[in-house]
């Protein structure tokens, strides 16, 4: 059967469709750190591979997902040294593979909430013998020791910090977005929209907020942020795709599900104009459902030291001692976003 639609969910509910795995590996050119944090659900032991960091991984996507591994004593985490570039699922029972999907899909957010762009295939029976040998090789040239990226520093997610922790002038792709407009010649927090979306008179809910993508920043960084494809449409043609799901790893080692939503045009192209947070699931805060897209918003309102009701405005961010957010492409669909002081 071939599979393009939900594929995270497909993935982390399979095994309750099949004979009691007791397993799962995962084989993948690049990870996302979301997923692999919610392979916590699962009532199995799971061995993630990543293909494509035989010359290096970025830092702190690996503190990221070694601070993951270390809290998942049923994961074990390795990478290739060579490129694999496969994206493969596997589900055994007793060293016995009894099920596995094959695809385009990376086990990351962007690879796999991102509806019709990518697939995964039952893989028949027949193909279950070779499916092990490969498994075998790649196990066999993959530790769990991978190189770190030279240019980037040592630091750990694991701790909050008021500082700096990396250098991020050997950054390929990144920029300051700030956190307010320019209204009549003054800096300035709109008050309903943005970080103040919730408190405006829409279909919004308490501590909904977004981060405005201003035009200049793609003329400025060009590669940071993917246009949309104007080809892409569904088979039905219902619906272009107006959202790309990514990942934020921020600076104080939070790991955020986000995407880049609505649409502007650039130069006649059309791209995102904002960045919003993202969830699979209903969330829950103390016990109480709140608003998917206030997860960014409640956020940043929690370093802003601001109540979920409070007004943010350009003092507030003065206050804090910042008015932008630093966001670097670390590899496509994971992002690292800077808001220390």
């Amino acid at each position: 059967m071939l599979y393009y639609e939900g594929l995270e969910e497909i993935i982390f509910s399979k095994h309750e469709l099949i004979e009691e795995p007791d397993e799962l590996i995962v084989i993948s050119g690049y990870l996302g750190p979301s997923p692999v944090k919610r392979l916590e659900e699962l009532p199995m032991a799971v061995t993630v591979i990543g293909g494509m960091y035989p010359k290096g991984i970025d830092a702190r996507l690996h503190h990221s997902l070694e601070q993951i591994k270390n809290e998942n004593h049923k994961l074990t985490l390795r990478y290739s040294t060579q490129e694999i570039h496969s994206k493969i699922y596997i589900w055994k029972r007793k060293g016995k593979t009894i099920s596995a999907l094959i695809g385009s899909a990376n086990f990351s957010s962007n690879g796999l909430r991102t509806d019709f762009r990518e697939s995964l295939a039952d893989a028949t029976r027949d193909t279950f013998l070779p499916l092990d040998n490969y498994f075998n090789f790649i196990l066999e040239n993959s530790n769990e020791n991978p190189v770190i990226n030279r240019k980037q520093v040592e630091i750990d997610l694991s701790t909050q910090t008021s500082e700096l922790p990396i250098d991020l002038s050997d950054v390929e792709f990144t920029i300051d977005i700030p956190l307010y407009s320019m209204q009549n010649g003054a800096p300035t927090v709109m008050p309903k929209s943005g970080l103040n979306w919730g408190l405006s008179n829409g279909h919004v809910a308490p501590g909904d907020g977004y981060i405005r993508l201003p035009k200049y920043i793609y003329h400025e960084q060009q590669n940071l942020i993917k246009p949309y494809d104007n080809d892409f449409e569904t088979p039905e043609g219902r619906r272009r795709r107006n959202s790309d799901p990514i990942e934020l790893l921020w600076d104080d080692g939070v790991i955020m599900p986000a995407s880049f939503e609505g649409v502007q045009k650039v130069n006649g192209v059309k791209c995102p104009k904002q960045l919003a947070s993202y969830s699979a699931k209903q969330p829950y805060l103390n016990g109480e459902r709140i608003s998917k897209k206030s997860i960014l918003g409640r956020y940043i309102r929690n370093r802003l030291g601001v109540e979920v009701d409070e007004e943010i405005t350009y003092e507030t961010l003065q206050n804090y001692g910042r008015t932008t957010i630093t966001l670097s492409l670390i590899e496509e669909g994971v992002y690292y976003a800077d808001f220390s002081v």
